[in-house]
């Protein structure tokens, strides 16, 4: 959809005009695209400079426009994506979640009037997304027409227009409000609506609310609010909140250990940059860990560290109570035990055909070609991707089937620990509960420890038993989800943010409603929102 709208596709049938001019007329590619600037989902396929600062000039210097304009166009658009900082810093020394900034930034400073963006947001992390965001806004606001195509249905609250497609088709189109209030085509469509408008429902559904529709957090706590004060005036008053739980330290075996890591890249060159600088951590078995940071935190150099992908600098990584810098430590073996699945997928897909891509890691195990296809098989099957896939080329699936099959490669190696950078980062949400589904299938099967990086809170909250939050290559936080997330105020101060039934949760405490702050999840929230109207919840409580 988004590659017709300035040329890159052309349809078999059907028009499309930009500004009434014909995509299919060649010599009208130019202004189309002068007037259409996109905004890919993978940033590496858009950046070409070897600075920040050169990349985001090159659309203003292909315009041949003066050079004190170009500077400041470069300067204004770096401040609007929070990239002034790192104007001077190469490229490719970014992490992900930059990257996808100065893409950005790229398109801002070509003064497009209309801008299509195709998950922008996917890999950064909240306060950036946020800042996204209000960015966009004030293009809209300014007279920019903005496309924005995401998975992210909070995003779509603060639109004109909400359109909802389904293969290939546009199924439902209309305001956030009747878009949202209709759960049916979500479902049909794979999306999940916004986190206040399930959270309204499931209120609606315990009697709290008779409004089952609220689109954002400050409507919501507003409801409410109201029902609450209605409640208390005409009713008993309900039960004072319950503390918070403490967390406790897993009694499990320390599978990993970090102990004061410390890792620079280019170190004595003129592009050194100190990542990590001191980090301890341990991992045990069987737990879900996430790792969670602002972009440029240290979070994929961190689980590099893992498998001896990176060398500390200082330091010490342990596996199994061992070094694996070590003398006589096999990294190889080490990677057998300790899988990674990338953040880009197609970064570690290189043979012919999605079997011998999955075969690979079993052969080179010392596996015979027929256990390894075995092997490669049964972990396909475990991954959801069916026999019809098998001869295909890797390349030509789609990002999500890359990303199972990624992670069916790891598997068939079977490894203690999966380390998966941000493995649902573009899935919409019906494949990326797939995807954690799956993950959480394996893991009870085989007692897997899994150790996630992550920019999706609410993926944290919801799937994650701990959360290590690093800021600044150090870990600032640890702790379980509901003990993280409950401090508000220092989430912020780290560069991250709430999900949004926590920030519900909070907003509401400040308004007189006694409802615990132990909860970081949509049920959770609705649970302890009911308890605070009364024994089983509700207006129609005794």
């Amino acid at each position: 959809y988004a590659k017709h709208l300035n040329a890159l596709l052309l349809p078999r049938t059907g028009t499309v005009l930009v500004e009434g001019n014909d995509t299919r007329e060649p010599s009208l590619w130019r202004a189309i695209r002068n007037a259409v600037g996109m905004v890919f989902q993978n940033p590496d396929n858009q950046i070409i400079g070897t600075s920040v600062e050169e990349d985001v000039a090159f659309g203003p210097e292909n315009k041949n426009l003066p050079s004190d304009v170009i500077q400041r166009k470069v300067a204004d658009s770096l401040e609007a994506v929070g990239l002034s900082a790192w104007r001077k810093a190469s490229s490719h020394s970014l992490s992900g979640g930059q990257k996808q900034r100065v893409a950005v930034a790229g398109v801002l400073a070509s003064d497009s009037s209309c801008i299509v963006l195709d998950e922008p947001t996917s890999m950064l992390d909240p306060v950036s997304r946020r800042s996204l965001m209000e960015t966009l806004h004030r293009l809209h606001e300014a007279g920019n027409t903005i496309i924005l195509i995401t998975h992210y249905a909070e995003e779509a609250l603060g639109t004109d227009r909400v359109v909802l497609m389904d293969q290939g088709r546009v199924l439902l189109q209309g305001s956030p409000e009747e878009v949202f209030s209709q759960p049916e085509a979500l479902a049909q469509c794979g999306v999940r609506a916004p986190r206040t408008v399930e959270l309204a429902r499931l209120l609606a559904e315990r009697g709290v609310l008779d409004e089952p529709v609220v689109l954002d957090a400050p409507a919501l706590v507003e409801h409410v609010a109201r029902a609450y004060d209605e409640r208390t005036a005409t009713g008993p008053a309900a039960r004072p909140a319950p503390a918070a739980p403490t967390g406790e330290a897993s009694q499990a075996e320390v599978l990993l250990e970090l102990r004061d890591v410390r890792f620079t890249y280019g170190e004595g060159t003129a592009q050194e940059v100190s990542v990590l600088d001191g980090v301890s951590a341990r991992i045990h078995k069987g737990e879900f860990l996430s790792v969670v940071g602002a972009s440029g935190s240290g979070k994929t150099t961190l689980v590099k560290h893992m498998n001896g992908l990176l060398k500390a600098a200082s330091g010490d990584v342990l596996f199994k109570g061992g070094s694996i810098y070590g003398k006589g430590a096999q990294l190889g073996e080490l990677r057998r035990h300790v899988g990674l699945v990338f953040q880009y997928p197609e970064n570690q897909l290189f043979c012919k055909t999605v079997l011998e891509d999955v075969a690979f890691g079993p052969k080179n195990l010392g596996m015979t070609a027929q256990e390894a296809e075995t092997s490669a098989r049964r972990c396909l099957e475990l991954v959801g991707i069916g026999p019809e896939y098998y001869e295909m080329s890797p390349f030509d699936l789609s990002g999500g089937q890359m990303r199972r099959v990624a992670v069916a490669g790891v598997l068939a190696m079977e490894p203690d620990v999966l380390v998966m950078d941000e493995p649902a980062a573009g899935l919409d949400p019906r494949a990326k509960a797939r995807m954690f589904d799956l993950i959480n299938r394996i893991r009870d099967e085989r007692d897997l420890t899994v150790v996630l990086v992550s920019h999706d809170m609410e993926d944290v909250a919801d799937y994650t038993d701990r959360v290590l939050v690093l800021h600044d290559g150090r870990v600032a936080v640890d702790g379980a989800p509901r003990e993280v997330f409950g401090d508000v105020e220092r989430m912020r101060e780290l560069g991250l943010d709430v999900p949004e039934a926590v920030r519900v949760l909070h907003e509401l405490r400040e308004r007189g409603v006694p409802v615990s702050c132990s909860a970081a999840t949509v049920p959770e929230a609705a649970r302890v929102i009911a308890e605070a109207f009364g024994e089983g919840g509700g207006r129609d409580a005794s």
